[in-house]
């Protein structure tokens, strides 16, 4: 049976006392609409300074609960992810405190993203290819009581794992009666790291396949994703690589990102706040190596081929 449920009424809190909006039985399909990451708050003509004034209370935006009828503890949900629609703009931030390099940067910045059907090109010198997916998709927690949602966890919830794209299945342990699903906080594409603190937020619907699966019970999400890890327009691209080894693996994260966003400012001429951004949407963090005691490997890996232009020789990396 096909679902729709709306995005009239949104939570931006965990609680599984919360009734259930929609009840479905498995393998029905429900179709979600969901607002941006702030709750609708953010605009497209909206400016920096206006958007330093959001309730950052009403972060995140669900849409749910959704009650899959006959769940209960020790199962499973399993999502397919069928598909996803966004409304032709997105938006990422920085916000002084926050993110991977919460001293860098002392004021709000907000960029507003053009989305075309497949890419965006709205800072210069660069075109970006869009990779749709959810950055929260969770069931209610086992705990009582409210939690904010930006930690996620067993249930799943905050986890902006990138891959949750179109054809890509999801398993969630269902810890609470009925599972009470939801989903938000969609971003346009992302980074491996999210570094800034944003992807590209966006109001987005998407469309799922949701089967209940008895006694099988899971300790954590898992993961299948469709066999190209990346967007076409990608997978042919060479990469830039900014190494760096340190006892703490946020620390050399940072520095990796530090040296990712001085290269985009020398090759763009773009500010440091735009080259920030462009790390958390594009930048692919990975860890290199954890046992060469004491020392952890990070590598940001940057795909040449979202450049407009080649590089002048004279560009090189710091």
């Amino acid at each position: 049976m096909e679902h729709k449920i709306n995005r009239k009424v949104t939570l931006n809190r965990w609680n599984r006392d919360y009734p259930p909006r929609l009840v479905i039985k498995s393998g029905d399909t429900v179709t979600a609409e969901m607002r941006d990451a702030s709750d609708g708050q953010v605009r497209p003509d909206m400016s920096s300074d206006s958007f330093s004034k959001l309730d950052f209370t009403r972060i995140h935006a669900l849409t749910g609960p959704i009650a899959v009828d006959n769940a209960e503890p020790g199962d499973r949900l399993i999502i397919e992810i069928l598909d996803y629609r966004h409304e032709g703009w997105a938006w990422t931030s920085i916000i002084p405190g926050m993110g991977l390099l919460p001293d860098d940067f002392k004021k709000h910045h907000l960029h507003i993203w053009k989305l075309e059907n497949n890419q965006t090109r709205s800072l210069p010198g660069v075109t970006l290819p869009l990779a749709p997916f959810c950055g929260i998709i969770g069931v209610q927690r086992e705990e009582a009581g409210e939690f904010r949602t930006r930690a996620p966890g067993p249930f799943g919830g905050n986890m902006d794992v990138r891959h949750l794209t179109t054809g890509s299945t999801l398993h969630l342990p269902v810890m609470t009666q009925g599972a009470g699903l939801c989903v938000g906080d969609a971003h346009a594409a992302q980074g491996d790291g999210e570094v800034s603190i944003n992807g590209m937020e966006a109001p987005m619907t998407v469309r799922l396949r949701i089967h209940l699966k008895k006694r099988a019970a899971l300790s954590a999400p898992y993961l299948l994703t469709p066999p190209k890890l990346e967007p076409p327009a990608l997978e042919a691209s060479s990469y830039h690589v900014f190494i760096e080894s340190d006892p703490d693996v946020r620390e050399a994260a940072r520095w990796v990102v530090r040296r990712a966003i001085d290269y985009l400012v020398d090759r763009l001429n773009v500010s440091r706040e735009q080259a920030y951004i462009l790390c958390s949407v594009v930048l692919r963090l990975k860890l290199n190596q954890l046992v060469n005691t004491p020392m952890a490997t990070v590598g940001g890996y940057l795909p040449e081929a979202i450049f407009d232009q080649p590089a002048n020789p004279s560009q090189l990396a710091r």
